[in-house]
């Protein structure tokens, strides 16, 4: 006999007459409802499944998030432990900002801190500013070589306990960091004098201590660098990209932290927070200066960083700055000479 399947509404041919209202099971096939219900049920799984692992994710997420800003939070309380920055240079930002200040209240500021006016008498003295053997006090310092030069020398004697230490951490000998630093401060004030003037005594400030953000990380640096060395490896990341993927923020980010805890300026903070970066800056020009002086000083053999991120151009610098190549070829020998006179 021929019989109908319930299930798909197919004839099979059965001998036994029992079977004149066919199962679905006869024919092994399920109901077009049972089949809805069960794609149903499936995608209710996935769905279930889905949303569970992007749960997760969030999670994940939300805590890694949570451990980096108390992260963040530790470290920028440990800017106390940095070497304070003398409280001379400080007041120097301040007197140079105001228009009514005179190269009196200079003076006067840096004869108030006789290890710092030792430093700036010596360094005045170095072939650098052609005055060498010529200059016996800050007063005489300041007739000769000028108000800003004169500040600009002070901010430099200020800086170099802090700036001349060693940090194994990012692999780098005693004095490496001062080195670059000086030279990124004679890059950027030379180049501020091509792009604009009035930058010339921020720049070489803001080149000065670019980089004091890598003395705060230096120690978490150390603590990480198995899951940084991975990171780096496994991605193909540079090792500015670990930083950011390991803390969520990079050694220029501290460095404007404490150039807030140092009262440091704030267009000088911006700069300093963004020399790796400087398209986030809305076009500050401070910015782009100390991000193309950090690059002629690497490029000139004046710098630590092996990572090759650190030694990149950001698009549209050149353009935006106005510096031609061979002018760049000049600043690099005028800093060499400069550089190894300190």
């Amino acid at each position: 006999m021929e019989a109908v399947c319930d299930g798909c509404q197919n004839k099979h041919k059965s001998k036994d007459e029992l079977l004149s209202g066919i199962s679905k099971h006869v024919c092994n096939c399920r109901s077009r409802d049972e089949n809805v219900k069960i794609d149903t049920e499936l995608d209710q799984i996935a769905a279930t499944s889905r949303d569970e692992r992007e749960s997760s994710t969030r999670a994940c997420q939300s805590e890694t998030a949570q451990n980096q800003e108390e992260l963040k939070y530790r470290i920028i309380q440990s800017i106390k432990d940095l070497p304070p920055m003398p409280q001379v240079v400080i007041d120097l930002q301040h007197i140079i900002s105001d228009p009514n200040s005179d190269i009196s209240h200079l003076t006067g500021v840096i004869e108030t801190d006789q290890a710092i006016a030792a430093k700036v008498l010596k360094m005045a003295n170095s072939a650098f500013y052609g005055m060498s053997g010529k200059i016996s006090s800050i007063h005489q310092a300041s007739i000769l070589l000028g108000y800003h030069t004169l500040g600009e020398i002070v901010t430099m004697a200020g800086t170099a306990d802090i700036l001349s230490g060693s940090m194994p951490g990012y692999g780098y000998d005693s004095q490496e960091l001062w080195k670059h630093s000086l030279s990124v401060a004679f890059t950027a004030k030379m180049i501020a004098e091509i792009k604009n003037k009035d930058l010339i005594h921020e720049a070489h400030t803001a080149g000065l201590i670019h980089d004091v953000g890598k003395i705060i990380l230096d120690r978490h640096i150390r603590q990480n660098m198995d899951q940084i060395s991975v990171y780096m490896v496994q991605e193909e990341k540079t090792f500015l990209e670990a930083e950011r993927y390991i803390f969520g923020f990079d050694h220029a980010e501290i460095a404007s932290e404490v150039c807030q805890t140092w009262n440091i300026p704030e267009n000088i903070s911006l700069a300093i927070g963004s020399h790796h970066q400087p398209s986030i800056s809305n076009g500050d020009e401070l910015s782009y200066v100390i991000h193309m002086a950090d690059y002629v000083a690497t490029m000139g053999g004046i710098s630590y960083d092996d990572d090759e991120t650190f030694s990149e151009l950001e698009t549209g610098t050149m353009d935006f700055i106005g510096v031609r190549q061979d002018e760049i070829s000049g600043i690099m020998l005028k800093v060499l000479e400069a550089v190894d006179q300190f």
